[in-house]
């Protein structure tokens, strides 16, 4: 369980701080690696994680936090990481209770290992967060990386030196060279870069030279071993030490291990051509990973013709400067962090800075606009999926968009489909977070702050904030009628039945919500159709009435599966189940409900896995109690680990309850309680496949 990053290239040496890293993390709970930029203390976090993997049961997580420039989102972002939803539905009890609680609440009994790479920038943030959370979680530990420590209490401190180099004078032997971890880590990456490379009598002394003079540094060693592909290493040597001496003007003493990298990445910088350069420090501007499509939308122009940009990126991944992403179905890349660091520098000192952060927000502003045009489309999960990938650069361009010039339309228009992202991730406090931003930065008057105020108010209801919600909606109300933004005015009407739903007034909710579905219908809206014949599902289903709950949640499902909308659909397909099994069809509720729960796999919801485990439960209570009662451990199961409860959703909480307590009644306390305690243990593959009538040998 986890989510580490398949290695890139292979991992050389550092047994002995390998060794000592468990070892610390064995004695104590919290470990920061420590040590100069380039030195290697993400490769060595990730090499010790990986082989802690068996220790910890319930996973190993990796927080990348080299793209995220806002401390207020770190706890949003090990949230996302770990799959927690915030979601409160109807439970008043829950408004006022952070991400950070639930996040709390989530790890208090995990023996789990979380990684938190590259503290430095937020590292006041990074202290509060791993205090508060080693509090809560007694077999909780933490690994950090920083060029700082945190300063916390308790904290060990585990330097990350470059590696060892033994002096070159002393003339050692092949064999000793051969062995040397730096020797083995140009070797390694020189022979990836041409395949016909091999230590030899010849080259060894200009290698390890090369290498002594680069302080053992491991990005350093690597950018330079990637030049043996047009050059023999004494060349190497010789334009690298020519490089060094104009910089320290004919001194041949060594740089600082600090400058050591600095100066390599500024030396390989320099060998680049000037279209080579200009690609490097625009693709800076990326915060995370990027597809060619992306490089080209952002990157190209100015100098850079489109269709020059792919050979020039495979040049700077030939040099090292750009990385491949392993494992991904579109391939993607990434700058390393400090190369990036380097190339936002040299950005910000070019003249066209302004321009590529212009061209970085306009491209995230029409994917997640398009994203958002085509919702109800056979496109749906593969523009939620992009939308993932793209999460760190949609923070940046929304950023980005508080201080753009202009007449601030572009906050709220990037805030509002951002907001609608995060809902679907279970990220609420982080969609009302650039929400709020937007709405306070934006102008008083447009179609986009209307949008922004009505997404704005449906997060703060799924949070359980009712009262913060409904006057969101009333003031998009207000504005939408204003200005004649009629679907601003659909949806502020459709989330205030919402309102009412998850405040108990059914009869109202119904009003309100046949009143939206009626203008959706006119105005040919499939989005809002579905999605408010889903909410009156709910509001008929709290008012008794099973049939017409039945109807709507059945048309929901036909609309979504005549735009082959699936995220839609298997929330569609989970109303229509639980609406059937009210009506007394058991039988066709659980096949609706199994199809759900085939596409939440699918789609990686876990919070709809919990929902569709849940009510297969409700469906199985009087056909089979002892798979009912497995059920319902097996979604319990998934609750804990996204940090939720069906308590938490006011909707589901009598149908548990109910469930629960006829299941003991049957099975008897006892063995109802090894039912439960059996599905609860399921992993996640293994619950969906009980759930879906295939059971795995841990389920026998």
């Amino acid at each position: 369980m986890g989510n580490l990053p398949a290695g890139g290239t292979r991992f050389v040496g550092r047994e002995r701080e390998s060794r000592e890293a468990t070892a610390a993390l064995r004695r104590g709970r919290l470990l920061t690696l420590t040590g100069d930029p380039g030195v290697g203390k993400t490769r060595l976090a990730l090499r010790v994680a990986e082989r802690a993997r068996r220790s910890y049961p319930d996973g190993v997580w990796f927080v990348e936090l080299g793209p995220l420039r806002d401390g207020e989102l770190l706890t949003s972002a090990v949230a996302d990481t770990l799959g927690i939803c915030e979601m409160a539905l109807g439970v008043r009890d829950h408004a006022s209770r952070s991400l950070i609680d639930v996040l709390i609440d989530q790890l208090a009994d995990k023996r789990m290992l979380l990684v938190l790479d590259n503290c430095e920038h937020l590292l006041d943030s990074c202290a509060r967060l791993t205090h508060t959370l080693l509090r809560a979680g007694r077999d909780l530990r933490i690994l950090t990386t920083s060029r700082q420590t945190l300063g916390v209490t308790g904290e060990q401190v585990l330097p990350v030196r470059p590696l060892p180099v033994p002096d070159p004078e002393q003339m050692p032997s092949l064999e000793a060279v051969s062995g040397c971890d730096a020797v083995r880590l140009f070797t390694d990456r020189a022979a990836s870069a041409s395949r016909r490379f091999r230590v030899t009598e010849d080259n060894s002394t200009a290698i390890l030279r090369l290498c002594h003079r680069l302080d053992g540094n491991p990005l350093a060693i690597e950018l330079a071993a990637v030049r043996v592909r047009a050059m023999p290493v004494d060349r190497v040597l010789q334009r690298l030490d020519d490089y060094f001496g104009l910089l320290s003007e004919g001194s041949h003493v060594h740089f600082p291990r600090l400058q050591a990298p600095r100066t390599a990445i500024d030396w390989s910088f320099g060998l680049c051509s000037p279209a080579q350069r200009t690609l490097w420090r625009r693709l800076a501007v990326f915060r995370g990973g990027f597809d060619l499509e992306d490089a080209e939308a952002v990157c190209a122009g100015d100098g850079i013709a489109a269709e020059e940009v792919l050979d020039l990126l495979t040049d700077l991944i030939d040099m090292s400067i750009v990385v491949r992403e392993p494992s991904e179905p579109v391939v993607r890349y990434r700058l390393p962090e400090m190369i990036r660091e380097y190339g936002q520098e040299m950005l910000a000192r070019s003249e066209e800075g302004v321009r590529v952060r212009e061209r970085h927000c306009d491209h995230y502003l029409s994917l997640a606009e398009h994203a958002m045009a085509e919702f109800m489309s056979p496109r749906q999960a593969l523009w939620l999926s992009r939308l993932r990938l793209a999460h760190p650069d949609l923070r940046a361009a929304a950023d980005h968009s508080l201080t753009a010039p202009g007449d601030g339309t572009i906050a709220p228009r990037i805030a509002a489909p951002l907001g609608r992202y995060c809902m679907t991730r279970g990220l609420l406090s982080e969609g009302r977070h650039w929400l709020r931003e937007a709405l306070d930065h934006g102008p008083v008057w447009a179609p986009a702050r209307a949008d922004a105020l009505w997404i704005a108010g449906w997060l703060a209801l799924l949070q359980g904030d009712t009262v913060a919600g409904t006057r969101l909606l009333r003031e998009c109300q207000d504005h939408a009628g204003r200005i004649g933004h009629a679907r601003a005015q659909r949806r502020a009407v459709h989330l205030l039945g919402l309102a009412a739903l998850v405040e108990g007034r059914f009869e109202r909710a119904r009003t309100l919500l046949d009143q939206a579905f009626e203008s959706d219908l006119a105005a040919g809206d499939p989005d809002g159709q579905s999605l408010t014949l889903f909410h009156l599902t709910l509001a008929h289903t709290g008012l008794g009435d099973d049939e017409s709950a039945v109807a709507a949640a059945e048309r929901s499902l036909a609309i979504c599966r005549e735009h082959g909308a699936t995220w839609s659909e298997s929330h569609a397909l989970w109303a229509a189940g639980v609406a059937g099994w009210r009506h007394g069809d058991s039988a066709r509720a659980g096949l609706l409900l199994r199809d759900a729960l085939g596409l939440k796999h699918t789609l990686c919801d876990r919070w709809g896995l919990a929902l569709c485990l849940e009510a297969l439960a409700w469906t199985m209570t009087d056909a089979d109690a002892e798979v009912a009662a497995r059920l319902l451990g097996a979604a319990n199961g998934v609750w804990r680990s996204i940090g939720s409860s069906p308590d938490r959703i006011q909707a589901l909480t009598e149908f548990h309850r109910g469930c629960e307590a006829r299941l003991r009644e049957v099975l008897g306390p006892d063995r109802f309680g090894r039912a439960f305690h059996a599905g609860a243990a399921l992993p996640l593959d293994d619950a969906v496949a009980f759930g879906l009538g295939r059971p795995s040998p841990a389920c026998s």
